[in-house]
């Protein structure tokens, strides 16, 4: 049994000592219900040692070496540790001059130019809308979208007018064919290629393509397939360059790795170690061994939502942290209203001040590595990468990421993801706080963007329902049996799960009189009603009480509780059962058309 050390002068305790603690905590309970299982398949344990994982480059390494798993510099800068970023939606409202001034002023060190929802940018469109901005000091990092070449042309004949005797521009183009391909199922393309390395000598210091596992994370990639999948399009990435002029050791520094950064805070922090350690497998390999990857990240819109968008901040907050912790380069906060198209100057400020927070007041680049150490991280790290390598080399065997893609495996892989996560978030085991757990129905919410966005949104699906609600705003009846402490905590789980789709609760003050209960659903106004209380009084009361209220014109009755045999009973709602489909089904019922 591993002993374990608190420290210098503390005592020594074994493993079983700690499991022997745990066990008067749990007081019976089964050690078991502390260990989880991630969608990678991945066990987490609620405790780890130097015995928990073996030796190797994730846990012997430095901060600054090779294979730079614990970091690309051996000491961060205290004075800007990443670059802060904000996205700039080239087309919206936010996109302007004087808003990017206002970002820039306001902290931020770098912009993220999004073309993908414009087809009409040049480059004097382009000029002028980063009129004032010192590129030479804040970088742009393109994501080009489908119509690339014309927006990666406007924005070199930009640098060619402001910067006509210098090569010394820090950029990136991004140019990534895969990102593109699947945004919009069309074939990959791969023609861009030759005419981008011509730009490779005029301007040494731009990236020119990005090996983007976050464009996979964003249509249902899970953290595994996201870096396998990027690791994946760094290989094809090199074999393209190659072919076209430029030689691996000399195309690495050039292809930014892109991920995305999410609330699985640790998972986080693992999968960006792990992304440096798969890249140092390939780039060793091929010439690159000493080359540290640069690494972006970008908040996952995945996780984000229009309901009650001021979560968003807490899920921004987490993601940022992480990103830090974990030694990102370039780090994009996505507004709280992204998922609208009202971003403003105050969801922006918020965005880039939640990083100079991270930066300048927790000082997150204090400390080299500040996840190093754990056992927890590094066992996840080595887990990732085992998962990302086995997942690459599957992709390599059936000829690579552009056959992979044209195929429509990766497609399929990445439906049955999002049909998992979809499950889990219907029956709230991925709970969405503001949207399966705890919704706000007094916040309304943010509107749907003109434009559709592209890839796959947990909230999606409970957005529609309150969508469709919103506009008639309806009720539900709690009727409730019993006292206060025997109804309360059922009815106020049922008033959370009718809530999710934006029905109002209207609570019953409870007793036994099934008179006084339907009476008082009458006068409610209510349509719709749902029985609360304990297993004793419905025995004893649920089934009078439900064809009463059917008897007084109720169009819905449900129950709160596991299923049981009264016929009166349309549906029932209960912990792990499935509540979207629930909350669908009564809004049909209530004559709302729902498209979800």
């Amino acid at each position: 049994m591993a002993e374990i050390s608190m420290g210098p002068g503390l005592p020594t305790h074994s493993e079983a000592d700690w499991l022997s603690a745990v066990d008067k905590v749990l007081r019976g309970k089964s050690f078991d219900n502390l260990i989880t299982s991630d969608i990678d398949g991945i066990t987490r344990h609620p405790l780890y040692t130097d015995a928990s994982h073996a030796t190797n480059d994730a846990t012997s390494g430095l901060p600054g070496i090779a294979p730079f798993i614990r970091g690309a510099q051996a000491l961060s800068n205290k004075h800007l540790p990443w670059h802060i970023a904000q996205r700039v939606v080239v087309g919206r409202g936010a996109a302007d001059n004087d808003h990017i001034l206002t970002d820039l002023a306001g902290g931020v060190s770098a912009l993220l130019l999004d073309c993908t929802e414009t087809n009409t940018i040049d480059a004097s469109a382009l000029d002028d809308l980063l009129d004032g901005v010192m590129l030479d000091i804040a970088p742009i990092a393109l994501i080009p979208g489908s119509n690339e070449t014309r927006a990666i042309d406007a924005f070199l004949d930009v640098l060619k007018r402001r910067y006509p005797q210098t090569n010394d521009i820090k950029a990136y183009l991004n140019h990534d064919p895969f990102a593109t391909a699947l945004a919009s199922q069309a074939p990959v393309e791969t023609g861009f290629i030759a005419p981008l390395c011509i730009h490779a000598n005029a301007y040494p210091n731009v990236g020119l393509m990005t090996a983007s596992g976050a464009a996979f994370h964003n249509q249902g990639a899970a953290p595994s397939d996201e870096l396998g999948y990027m690791l994946a399009a760094l290989a094809e990435n090199l074999r393209l360059l190659e072919r076209a002029g430029l030689a691996p050791p000399d195309a690495l520094p050039r292809i930014p790795l892109t991920l995305s950064i999410d609330t699985d805070f640790f998972g986080t922090i693992a999968k960006i170690r792990s992304a440096r350690n798969l890249f140092h497998i390939l780039a060793k390999h091929v010439g690159g061994a000493k080359i540290a990857p640069v690494i972006h990240c970008e908040t996952s819109q995945r996780a984000y939502s229009r309901l009650d968008p001021w979560v968003n901040i807490l899920r921004a907050t987490v993601s940022a942290l992480a990103g830090g912790v974990a030694g990102a380069d370039m780090i994009c906060v996505s507004p709280c209203s992204a998922t609208s198209e009202s971003d403003n100057t105050l969801t922006r400020r918020i965005a880039r001040n939640t990083q100079i927070i991270l930066q300048e007041e927790s000082h997150i680049a204090h400390v080299s590595d500040a996840a190093g150490g754990s056992w927890y991280v590094e066992t996840l790290t080595q887990k990732l990468s085992d998962k990302a390598w086995s997942l690459f080399q599957e992709i390599e065997a059936a000829g690579g990421l552009i056959e992979h893609m044209n195929s429509g495996a990766v497609h399929a892989q990445l439906d049955a993801r999002c049909r998992t996560y979809e499950n889990q978030v219907d029956t709230r085991t991925l709970p969405l706080v503001g949207v399966s757990e705890y919704p706000n129905l007094d916040e309304a919410p943010l509107a749907a963007p003109d434009v559709a966005q592209n890839g796959y949104r947990y909230a999606e699906k409970f957005e529609a329902l309150r969508d469709r609600a919103e506009r008639v705003k309806p009720r539900v009846y709690l009727a409730c049996l019993g006292d206060a402490a025997a109804f309360t905590p059922r009815a106020n789980f049922a008033a959370n799960i009718y809530a999710t789709g934006g029905v109002h609760a209207i609570s019953g003050s409870g007793g036994f009189d099934i008179d006084d209960i339907v009476r008082a659903f009458a006068d409610s106004g209510a349509k719709i009603a749902v029985i609360c209380g304990v297993d004793d009084d419905y025995d004893a009361h649920a089934t009078q009480l439900s064809e009463a209220l059917r008897a007084a014109g109720c169009v819905h009755i449900a129950l709160a509780g596991q299923p049981r045999d009264i016929a009166s009973i349309d549906d029932y709602c209960y912990a792990g059962g499935p509540a979207f489909a629930f909350v669908q089904h009564v809004l049909v019922k209530l004559g709302l058309e729902i498209d979800a």
